[in-house]
């Protein structure tokens, strides 16, 4: 038996080790793309990628080798080798009872509830405001003392599990979103919040919502502006009702 599970376990180190070489030929891959990409941000991400992938290849070449090294090791040591038994003169029948596999409970997956992250409108749809301060759309409920929005980071996207992808302060000029996540903590659904864009100093655009999403969490703003982003410095700037809760500056750059 101990031979058998033996056998199986060094099949899966093999396995192991060949299915190494794709997470390494991706970060190849990355630190190449990391070495050509034209921009910083997406140079910073390949290198991240490819540091993700490596990690993941050394991974599981060390389990592979534990599972082809250490466990038998192991194995021969806490199981000496039993003694092949001496013939005798009269062969003793030996019932030998057979183990039923026994079902094992699997585990339910729990569906975790997410932030819904809100709708940033373009600025044909936006309610236009001189002062995102002054804000036109009334409170169904007035902030409370401990309501927050902090800025977590500026990034060039997002991921399936709505983490950011590309952080950064720099953006290549161009038709494309940039987003900005952010943590909340004390806020009540119906307070009037603010999402306002500046360029060079200058108002260009905002909108204003009643929050719904909940007393704390974290989620994400973005923002991509109908003739694109063009070079120069850009503002994202959040309030509860008339109270600016952070600024967050980037820079549009030819690279």
């Amino acid at each position: 038996m101990t031979a058998l599970i033996l056998g199986l376990l060094r099949w899966v180190a093999y396995a192991l080790l060949i299915a190494s070489a794709v997470p390494a030929g991706l970060a190849i891959s990355q630190l190449v793309k990391a070495r050509r990409a034209p921009y910083y941000v997406m140079r910073q991400e390949a290198f991240r990628r490819a540091r993700r992938w490596t990690l993941a290849a050394l991974g599981l070449q060390a389990l592979g080798l534990v599972l082809l090294i250490v466990v038998p090791r192991l194995v021969s040591i806490v199981s000496p080798p039993v003694p092949a038994p001496t013939a005798t003169s009269t062969s003793v029948p030996t019932l030998t009872p057979t183990s039923r596999p026994t079902r094992m409970p699997t585990a339910t997956p729990t569906r975790r509830p997410t932030t819904t992250p809100p709708f940033i409108p373009t600025s044909t749809s936006a309610i236009p405001l001189p002062e995102p301060a002054q804000s036109p759309l009334p409170s169904a409920v007035p902030a409370g003392e401990d309501a927050r929005i902090a800025i977590i980071t500026l990034a060039a996207g997002r991921d399936d599990s709505d983490q950011p992808v590309g952080p950064g302060t720099e953006f290549p000029p161009g038709d494309h979103s940039v987003y900005l996540f952010v943590s909340y903590e004390g806020m009540v659904n119906g307070v009037a919040w603010t999402f306002a864009i500046y360029h060079e100093g200058e108002f260009l655009d905002a909108t204003t919502q009643l929050w719904e999403w909940g007393e704390q969490g974290t989620t994400y703003f973005y923002y991509k502006p109908p003739e694109g982003y063009e070079p120069g410095v850009y503002e994202m700037r959040v309030f509860i009702e008339e109270q600016l809760q952070g600024v967050a500056q980037f820079a549009i750059t030819e690279g």
